[in-house]
């Protein structure tokens, strides 16, 4: 056997759906707590989908909890991580809607990371049957930590392969899987030979249609309604101008965008990585939650503003989103070790464009390439951006200052950030 076994048990899920969100998660998934933009071998990976839902089976590494915890935001469920290492332990990660909700290691302290809990037996079924239907009795005896002393032997304590048994009890559709040679691999489009064009040619299948590709960043051009620029050109920083004459701003461009392409887009966003632009402003008009108005028969929506702004000074760069809907601002991480290591109260402040804003959102580079990549997957998913913006589905790529409640309070203020970071 293999090291590691990992198992995913997405429960009233389709395999297409949870696979294509698996093949989501790059770049920029967590791997091990960090960031890893290699692709996650879904080749590997083997499959059984059920009425009652999807089992993934996967050897590997211990699967990182990232994985399940964006994966269950996303599709907006409970996910179940569970494993087996070195055969020696099993253990299990439960997550929901995003956030982590369970987690057990028969032992401990087996993989030197620190995992610690002790929560009780009781507790822990509790967590489960809230999203399984079990009753607590029925899974209560596997729910105890083992004894340090002897991690292996006999017997229901000691046998990681308890975990079968574990979750034939937990998730009865379930049972079996763990060591089935029925599950089948993920299917994966062969390599194309462009010598032979008609080989590689698609089936057409009847009544099949092709598979959607993933959208691009011309996705958000129906959306877009102003573009702004201000071309480079001041001798001097722009935050002495600002703390020595508040009212004095530079006069912004406006940028003609009416019939543009994506290569339309590519060229003005370029205009800015070249440092031919100090600043690139993106307006867009968003719908949010639609009314359905019977007396009409038709869905209503009101229209929401966001804002895309790109900032350059003194070789240093940001990027942030205003988002009119929850008056909230995003703000692209430049340091990212130091916004997942670092206590709040820690965290170096530094003054751009006359604002104190943490160090840890300027890039210390005029176009780095986060800004490159991230752009194009913001811009391909506005009316979806919660994907891309999300803390728990992206893991800290976006630092966002969102208020609890949209209150006249959280939108006075949303207007005083506009007045401060826009070209208005």
């Amino acid at each position: 056997m293999d090291r590691f076994l990992n198992v995913l048990i997405c429960p009233h899920q389709r395999r297409k759906h949870v696979q294509a969100e698996l093949e989501r998660l790059t770049p920029g998934v967590m791997y091990m707590g960090r960031l890893d933009m290699s692709e996650l071998p879904l080749y590997r990976m083997e499959w059984a989908e059920r009425r009652e839902g999807v089992f993934v089976r996967w050897r590997r590494a211990i699967l990182d909890t990232s994985v399940p915890r964006i994966l269950s935001g996303r599709l907006n469920c409970p996910i179940l991580l569970a494993y087996i290492c070195d055969e020696a332990i099993w253990g299990y990660a439960l997550f929901y809607k995003g956030s982590p909700v369970d987690q057990f290691r028969t032992v401990p302290g087996y993989l030197g990371d620190g995992f610690a809990d002790d929560t009780t037996p009781e507790r822990r079924a509790a967590r489960l049957t809230r999203h399984f239907p079990v009753e607590r009795e029925d899974i209560l005896e596997y729910l105890t930590p083992w004894s340090r002393e002897e991690p292996e032997g006999g017997g229901p304590q000691g046998d990681c392969w308890q975990l079968e048994d574990f979750l034939s009890r937990l998730v009865p559709w379930a049972g079996g899987l763990l060591t089935s040679d029925q599950l089948t691999p993920t299917e994966t489009a062969p390599a194309a030979d462009p010598s032979s064009p008609q080989e590689n040619a698609p089936d057409r299948v009847a009544g099949q249609l092709p598979p959607e590709s993933e959208p691009g960043p011309e996705a958000c051009l129906p959306f877009l309604t102003g573009v702004r620029a201000q071309r480079r050109g001041w001798s001097f920083p722009l935050s002495l101008l600002y703390r020595l004459f508040p009212k004095k701003r530079p006069v912004p461009e406006t940028v003609p965008h009416q019939g543009w392409t994506v290569r339309e887009l590519g060229e003005t966003l370029e205009r800015f990585y070249s440092g031919e632009l100090d600043r690139l402003e993106l307006d867009f008009a968003v719908h949010g939650e639609g009314t359905y108005i019977r007396r009409l028969k038709k869905t209503m929506y009101q229209t929401f503003r966001l804002t895309l702004e790109l900032i350059r000074e003194e070789g240093r760069c940001m990027c942030l989103l205003l988002d009119d809907q929850e008056s909230g601002i995003y703000r692209l991480i430049a340091d990212r070790e130091v916004y997942m290591t670092v206590d709040t109260k820690e965290l170096e402040r530094t003054v751009f464009h006359g604002q104190r804003v943490e160090g840890y959102v300027v890039f210390q580079e005029p176009a780095p390439e986060t800004v490159r990549r991230e752009l194009p997957l913001l811009l391909a998913r506005l009316d979806r951006r919660d994907d891309v913006l999300s803390p728990t589905r992206r893991m800290g790529v976006w630092s966002g200052e969102v208020p609890m409640t949209n209150t006249e309070a959280a939108k006075r203020q949303h207007q005083e950030n506009r007045k401060i970071w826009c070209l208005e």
